[in-house]
């Protein structure tokens, strides 16, 4: 297999432009800034000439960035992202070419959804208990009645004044050990590779940088387990996939056969809107996909 960095240097067309991808962005559909469609119009004057629209735990967004892709002229790949748990360790496994229409599919994500409403619901009555009072129906009507995640009820948190900033609200209230903090039922890494692959998919470890692996030998042993269930990928480019990280993470795709992929992991704007090819800049070879599809094909 052409290893990831050997990849970057020919992502061009035949009138010898470069030609980049973003495998790796969210929507208003989950926790991301922008509907879908604002943000294929965003991709395309970002002169991106493919993109993958991977929600949390949602295909919702598919069919609209889809079509707003197509009227740009660019690929599109219908993507997810689904946190599981490998052993002790919690993971993002991204799934690339899925089938929205698959019925196993659809089951396990309203599954997902029922879950993830019933642990926001204990989140407000424990933030009640502490006299914070939430509407969450209300919030739930906002958001166009989508899933609403930690995120939305720290952004309603900062809007009420309870706390002054994102960050200040996960600390105090919503993240692992906070006041309000509810544990979430997380699959396994192997159930996850499986949904994934059911619907037709591939399946790629989304920011390695994150599985918390002290050494390198470990993010191995941790990528070979997942591989022996399926796993087929390895997300190489990232905003927090840098320096020799990034090189340690190329040469494992290589040596476990596993289909480098990247992106920006793009959710919004923090301060001024930035321009240039990518979400600040970051893109990832177009060839990338072609590997995808290869290995969904094999």
């Amino acid at each position: 297999m052409t290893s990831p960095r050997r990849a970057v240097a020919h992502p061009r067309d035949p009138n010898h432009r470069p030609r980049w991808a973003d495998l790796h962005m969210h929507s208003t559909a989950s926790d991301g800034g922008y509907a879908p469609a604002k943000l294929m119009n965003m991709a395309a004057a970002r002169r991106l000439a493919a993109v993958a629209l991977t929600d949390h735990d949602t295909i919702d967004g598919l069919s609209e960035a889809a079509s707003a892709a197509a009227t740009h002229g660019m690929e599109f790949v219908p993507g997810i992202e689904l946190e599981a748990k490998q052993g002790r360790r919690v993971v993002h496994i991204l799934g690339y070419f899925i089938n929205a229409e698959s019925p196993e599919l659809l089951r396990q994500l309203a599954d997902e959804r029922q879950r993830r409403d019933q642990r926001n619901r204990e989140i407000v009555s424990r933030l009640a208990a502490l006299g914070i009072r939430l509407d969450y129906d209300a919030l739930v009507k906002a958001n166009g009645g989508r899933p609403l995640g930690r995120p939305h009820l720290a952004n309603e948190l900062v809007g009420l004044g309870i706390v002054s900033s994102f960050r200040q609200a996960f600390a105090r209230y919503l993240g692992s050990g906070a006041a309000a903090h509810v544990p979430r039922v997380v699959r396994e890494a192997s159930d996850a590779v499986a949904m994934i692959r059911a619907a037709g998919g591939v399946a790629s470890l989304a920011h390695p940088s994150r599985v918390g692996c002290e050494t390198s030998l470990e993010l191995e042993n941790v990528v070979r387990r997942m591989r022996e269930a399926g796993l087929a990928a390895l997300e190489v480019s990232h905003p927090d996939v840098t320096g020799e990280f990034a090189r340690v993470c190329e040469r494992l795709a290589t040596k476990l056969d596993l289909v480098p992929t990247g992106g920006s992991d793009f959710h919004r704007f923090v301060g001024a809107e930035r321009h240039g090819t990518g979400f600040y800049g970051h893109r990832v070879p177009i060839e990338w996909i072609a590997a995808l599809r290869e290995r969904r094909a094999g």
